[in-house]
């Protein structure tokens, strides 16, 4: 009968630790593995023996324990992320493979310019334009907009595997593999830093006021009450904020020439994120042996192949809230409409998107598949 391992941890020795956070995470950690530990031996079951038992009847086998004969477990890291599997061999040609992949949370940050107007003019044109928009807005709200926003990019491909190695030669080294890998169909996200979110409020303001002040100019309804006097925009304000236009984050042009400006969603945040398929089957090669020429127990193998993740990945922005007005009935106030404007796909509907962005969207857009590189650290943990 199998002894049941119980672990205890004082809780009071972990408080006390001198890395006390680290050690806080860590049996965090492990009391979630331990909690869903019952749910993933299930699913890896479900998951291997289908395929067992179709090799069980092509070898004629009615006992597993004929043509089980050793289970290994293994540590990988390559580009799909670091992981876990677990394999057992169906006889000498075939090995089933199956666990779980992650990508570490890594940081890359990106910066974009916050633009005001749909004019494409110099760059010292816009900053002089920018710094006396930037004058005029703290002035009113007290809140000064940056000229620029710095954006995060944190790959986050998470995925469940299960493949067949195939051992069709002599030399047991060389194998062949098929299978799939499956997960979130977000693989990376990219939102504003935490100290850029001042300036994207800011920059919701100034949009707010410029429907306004253009709402009220044509309708002659106030753009703003003081105690209870209206105040309508005069020509002189109002030709003031045409001039300047809307402000955003400036992200290259739309297909028919008009540039493409990202502005803050519904809680005043820019981000985008890169989706593929869930479903994403794999194809490739490998070679291993022993890590230890005297050894049965460790073994070492190198990986190469392709992820078929649905063709050129979506670079997906966020969705924009947008904020107009209209007079109401008697012409005595502004009526406030919110509206939605879905995200854009900036590998399909955007080009021209400047600075490191685009060298990471250019990048993105020719893979069509995702290449794997893997090395793989085994320990056999059963043998029959």
């Amino acid at each position: 009968m199998a002894r049941k391992v119980v672990i205890k941890i004082n809780k009071k020795a972990l408080n006390s630790c001198e890395f006390g956070a680290f050690c806080v995470t860590l049996h965090r950690f492990l009391m979630k593995i331990k909690k869903n530990m019952r749910k993933y031996v299930i699913a890896l079951a479900a998951a291997l023996l289908p395929t067992m038992g179709m090799f069980a009847q092509v070898n004629g086998a009615g006992n597993t324990d004929k043509w089980i004969k050793n289970v290994d477990a293994s540590v990988t890291l390559g580009t799909t992320g670091v992981g876990v599997d677990v394999a057992v061999p169906i006889n000498e040609i075939f090995l089933v493979r199956t666990g779980f992949s992650f990508t570490p949370r890594v940081h890359a940050t990106m910066n974009f310019a916050v633009q005001v107007g749909d004019e494409k003019e110099s760059e010292q044109v816009q900053a002089e334009k920018f710094n006396r928009l930037a004058d005029m807005l703290e002035e009113y709200t007290g809140t000064r907009v940056g000229n620029s926003i710095d954006m995060v990019g944190t790959p986050t491909m998470n995925n469940f595997k299960l493949l067949v190695d195939v051992h069709p030669f002599r030399n047991k080294n060389w194998h062949f593999t098929t299978g799939f890998y499956w997960g979130p169909s977000q693989v990376a996200k990219a939102q504003n830093a935490v100290y850029d979110g001042t300036s994207l409020v800011a920059v919701s303001m100034y949009n707010n006021l410029y429907e306004r002040v253009m709402t009220s100019h044509e309708t002659q309804v106030p753009y703003i009450m003081v105690g209870d006097q209206g105040l309508v925009a005069s020509d002189e304000l109002y030709e003031k904020f045409k001039n300047y236009g809307r402000m955003g984050v400036t992200l290259g042009e739309r297909k028919d020439g008009t540039p493409f400006r990202l502005e803050p969603d519904a809680n005043n945040n820019v981000s985008a994120t890169i989706k593929v398929n869930n479903f994403k089957p794999y194809l490739g090669f490998g070679y291993g042996g022993k890590l230890f020429k005297n050894s049965d127990d460790y073994y070492v193998s190198f990986d190469a192949g392709v992820l078929f993740w649905g063709g050129t990945p979506k670079i997906m922005t966020n969705d924009i809230q947008k904020v107009t007005f209209t007079a109401n009935e008697d012409y005595t106030e502004a009526v406030k409409h919110v509206t939605t404007e879905p995200g854009v796909d900036l590998a399909k509907d955007v080009k021209n998107v400047p600075g490191k962005v685009g060298d990471y969207v250019d990048l993105l857009k020719s893979f069509k598949v995702y290449p794997v590189v893997e090395l793989r650290l085994t320990r056999r943990i059963w043998v029959k």
